[in-house]
């Protein structure tokens, strides 16, 4: 860029008066008079310290200003954020492992931790679990008594009161067993006619597990564990599979009953009356005809009742 000395009308070079300009002197080196367009400041001459201070000042303020708004937001962010998630964001010790601050935390990334006692309080499928099985074995057995009556006179005897609370405990997949038989002898050494005919009760044994069972007496509601002082005669006895069983097996057995009392009468009438008298041959014969066949009809009846020998459990 050419300057030009209005008064001497002789041009410079900008580059070749620098150093007179950058002293602050607008004289011109020729004629030694001043050059007034760079008195005025319309040299391209550096900015003085005062014109310097002007501008700084409010640059300072305005860059404070916006610094002050900038970390407002970033406070404000940061707590919207906590409030949000419900929790205090812990305070990292590790710096390099930490995200600056300006960087916004996804909303899906924060987890409500769970409190100790939504820990400890079972989820659905916990609650679906199996409880302890001897527990519901004896709530059976206790409501079952409590809402049932054993009775002679209504005909509600001990085989229904069995029979219902097998299926109660069937309904629950719970393995068990009709048991019938005699509690209050030792049948240890009886054969199973002994068994069949002289049986008087019926109960519910339960397997609890495949090494361990219980029984329960229906009538009372209550539960008897093996080992105890009571417990031998429940173990004992004719193990049904299912009602259709006992039920098959006590028309059977009253067959068996009015077969032989049959035969029984007979036979006391004959020794009774009959012995030591003079008695027609024909009559002898259809006598002891009848009687024979009532002995045929009790013995075939048992032989039916038979059927279920294999379940007897004499010890």
């Amino acid at each position: 860029m050419n300057i030009e000395c209005p008064n001497c009308k002789f041009k410079y070079d900008e580059k070749d008066i620098a150093h007179i300009l950058k002293s602050g002197s607008c004289q011109c080196p020729i004629c030694e008079k001043k050059i007034p367009a760079l008195s005025a400041g319309q040299a391209n001459t550096p900015t003085s310290p005062i014109m310097k201070s002007q501008y700084l000042k409010p640059a300072s303020i305005l860059l404070g200003i916006v610094v002050a708004l900038f970390v407002v937001y970033l406070l404000a962010a940061k707590d919207k954020v906590q409030t949000t998630a419900g929790l205090v964001t812990p305070v990292a010790t590790d710096h390099a492992s930490t995200l600056p601050e300006s960087v916004p935390v996804p909303r899906a990334s924060i987890e409500t931790p769970q409190t100790p006692e939504a820990i400890a309080t079972p989820n659905a499928s916990q609650t679906n679990q199996m409880p302890d099985k001897l527990k519901i074995i004896e709530q059976i057995a206790a409501m079952y008594h409590v809402s049932h009556s054993y009775t002679m006179e209504g005909g509600f005897v001990c085989l229904d009161m069995a029979i219902d609370v097998w299926n109660q405990l069937r309904t629950r997949g719970i393995e068990s067993k009709i048991m019938g038989g005699i509690l209050t002898e030792n049948i240890t050494a009886w054969n199973y006619r002994q068994l069949a005919m002289e049986g008087n009760h019926a109960w519910v044994v339960v397997a609890v597990s495949p090494t361990e069972k219980v029984a329960i007496e229906t009538t009372a509601g209550t539960v008897i564990k093996r080992g105890t002082s009571q417990a031998a005669p429940y173990f004992r006895g004719i193990a049904f599979d299912n009602p259709a069983e006992i039920k098959r097996f006590e028309l059977l057995r009253k067959a068996t009953y009015a077969n032989c009392r049959a035969t029984k009468e007979m036979i006391n009438d004959w020794n009774e009356n009959m012995t030591g008298k003079q008695l027609r041959p024909e009559d002898v014969i259809a006598r002891r005809s009848q009687i024979e066949q009532r002995k045929n009809d009790c013995e075939n009846s048992f032989n039916a009742l038979k059927e279920f020998e294999s379940k007897a459990i004499f010890y």
